[in-house]
């Protein structure tokens, strides 16, 4: 009995019938919008001469569907049938088609749009004037576009969305080349259309609207061109280079702030997006540590700026970019700062050194400084008489004289030198030349 109940139903399995549409018509390829399982969406620019082909893996009689709000609701239409590819030509806009066999359900379906009917209209293109375009730009637009509507088989209705193209010039900074590439920016733009809000170019620019994306493939032309925009926004880039001679002077340098001792010079250069960047200005001012009220140093209108901190302190280093239209100021940039702080000062003498013992191990005499501005040391044997003298305090003396080396023994050297904090210094000390019995 078993047996007997799976053959009946072997007897009315239907084997599923595997087959593709083919859409053609219209001026220009159709073009398959979206698959919206088991929906297929398709555009045509115009019906003339529109078909929908169906070709199965049997050619058993095809029978074709209509419908335009829900799938089970369908209406039986005549078609043409060549062995197993079946036409239909009476193809109207806003309708889904769909075909069987005599024992195979439709399971797929095509929905026509006739896109020609359905452009997008392109009324406005304007830049709005209100507003702070140093950071954002709005473009305002009118763009009047039909919705582009399919009825799902269970009749929920749906919409393709559309995509627009916003085409403009883009200045981008290039921290390896430290500078700016200019290149060409397409955004692409979804939905309704009313207002677009971007960053502010940096560089003057046209904006070209186009689309929808719909139209692109038909190689039909809607677009909008506002022809020039005069940038005013600024994108402004510094650093700093720092100039030390080695020597026991502390440097601790990052990105925005500067610790050294005097004399430092440090050049700061800036760089951003010429020509809408109008106006360098670089100032450095001095921190009262008290009253924390400031002083200006140094003010220049420059890209580029080399001072030489002579004193101790605090220093605040700031540029400012102001980007000029008609001889007014529009925007302004004051992001690029840097502290610099110059410790106190110190020197320091050693008692002792070995020139000519052991090559680059304490064979030079040396002093321990912080932030000198001037300084000037003289080397005397035990009679009095100068040997040497020397007025760089990152230097210092080799133990010799016209060339030879000093016998070991004791020696005296005076310093008098002054700190960027304007602390004097005289100092005087023994020094002893020590040598190995080998040298």
């Amino acid at each position: 009995m078993k047996k007997t109940i799976l053959h009946l139903i072997c007897l009315f399995f239907v084997l599923p019938v595997f087959g593709q549409y083919t859409v053609t018509g219209g001026q220009g390829q159709p073009l398959l919008a979206k698959e919206d399982a088991p929906v297929k969406v398709y555009l045509l620019n115009g019906l003339s001469g529109a078909e929908i082909s169906y070709t199965s893996d049997t050619e058993e009689p095809h029978q074709w569907y209509k419908y335009n709000v829900k799938a089970n609701e369908k209406i039986p239409i005549p078609c043409r049938q060549n062995k197993n590819t079946s036409t239909i030509t009476d193809v109207s806009e806003g309708w889904g088609y769909s075909v069987g066999l005599t024992n195979a359900p439709s399971t797929s379906y095509v929905w026509i749009i006739d896109y020609s009917t359905k452009q997008p209209s392109f009324l406005n293109f304007e830049v709005q004037e209100e507003g702070d375009k140093c950071e954002f730009l709005k473009l305002i637009t009118d763009v009047l576009a039909p919705p582009l509507a399919y009825q799902g088989v269970n009749g929920e209705q749906r919409t393709l969305q559309r995509k627009y193209h916003l085409v403009y010039d883009e200045f981008k900074w290039k921290e390896d080349d430290l500078d700016f590439i200019k290149s060409q920016r397409i955004d692409t733009l979804t939905g309704i259309l009313s207002e677009i809000v971007i960053d502010a170019p940096l560089i003057n620019t046209s904006f070209t609207l186009k689309g929808d994306e719909y139209a692109e493939h038909f190689g039909i032309n809607h677009e909008l061109t506002i022809p020039k925009y005069t940038a005013v926004a600024l994108d402004v880039h510094s650093w700093a280079t720092l100039f030390k001679e080695e020597g026991d002077d502390e440097l601790y340098p990052n990105e925005s702030r500067i610790s050294g001792s005097a004399p430092l010079t440090i050049t700061f250069d800036a760089y951003a997006n010429d020509p809408v960047a109008s106006l360098y200005i670089w100032e450095i001012k001095k921190i009262d540590p008290a009253t924390k009220d400031s002083v200006t140093v140094k003010r220049t209108d420059s890209r580029s700026l080399t001072h030489e901190f002579k004193e101790s302190g605090t220093f605040h280093v700031q540029l400012e970019v102001t980007s000029i239209v008609g001889a007014q100021p529009v925007c302004v940039d004051k992001s690029q700062f840097y502290t610099v702080f110059i410790g106190e000062s110190d020197l320091k003498l050693p008692n002792a050194f070995s020139p000519g013992s052991s090559y680059g191990t304490n064979d030079e005499y040396k002093v321990v400084h912080k932030s000198l501005v001037s300084f000037k040391a003289s080397i005397y044997n035990r009679w009095g008489n100068l040997l040497f003298q020397w007025n760089d305090p990152d230097k210092g003396w080799d133990g010799r004289v016209s060339g030879k080396l000093v016998p070991t023994g004791v020696y005296f050297i005076v310093v008098e030198a002054k700190g960027a904090d304007g602390k004097s210094y005289t100092m005087s000390k023994d020094i002893n030349i020590l040598r190995s019995k080998n040298n």
